[in-house]
């Protein structure tokens, strides 16, 4: 089993580095332009499903991969971001000092603090679970097209990792990371926030904690 982890395109939230949870921003000139680019490097490879969260950004982004390869698009809303609650809009600067904050305060680690009306770090990766155990049982190939910290969440998922591994990612917009499902039930990673297809465009990237270089 192939498995391609796309990151949506760029938006002006990512560009001012505030934090979009399940708040709908669609992609800017730049995200589009990077999604035909990202729909155009997949015009050569066998796909046989390809999902995306429900929000626009990463639906936008997409779209173009279905159409290249002719395969439907399916949404599904457990790949969404984070929900930020109340929190979203704000910087990320802001958001990453509010969850320290209120962990110190509660006693709690930052993982586990939920924002008001928002999700924690630990209630997107318990949210993921339906999607990794289709994936662990999946055959051929399929792309996955979703958001920064919830890719980051799923890929340490299906290395089996915890959820302190998802900080070991980084993930550039429209970036593809390419895993293989092995006999022994073990993702590789083969390919890492690939952005070829970009050629020496300048491209944000970010972890699980919205910082972009």
């Amino acid at each position: 089993m192939r498995l391609y982890l796309v990151r949506h395109g760029q938006t002006s939230w990512n560009i001012s580095g505030r934090a979009q949870g399940h708040t709908d921003i669609h992609l800017d000139p730049t995200g589009l332009d990077q999604a035909a680019r990202v729909g155009e490097a997949f015009m050569d490879i066998a796909v046989d499903r390809v999902i995306s969260s429900d929000l626009s950004r990463s639906a936008q982004t997409a779209a173009p991969i279905s159409k290249s390869t002719g395969i439907p698009l399916e949404l599904r809303s457990d790949l969404r971001e984070r929900s930020f609650g109340e929190w979203e809009g704000l910087s990320f600067t802001e958001v990453t000092a509010r969850l320290q904050q209120k962990a110190a305060d509660n006693g709690i680690s930052p993982q586990e603090v939920r924002p008001p009306g928002g999700e924690s770090f630990q209630d997107v990766w318990d949210r993921l679970d339906p999607i990794y155990n289709m994936l662990c049982n999946a055959e051929g190939s399929i792309v996955v097209v979703s958001h920064g910290g919830t890719l980051s969440l799923l890929a340490a998922k299906l290395i089996r990792g915890t959820l302190d591994t998802s900080r070991a990612f980084r993930l550039a917009n429209t970036g593809i990371t390419e895993m293989e499902l092995r006999s022994e039930g073990l993702f590789l990673i083969v390919r890492y926030s690939d952005t070829q297809h970009l050629g020496n465009a300048r491209v944000l990237s970010g972890n699980i904690d919205g910082i972009t270089r």
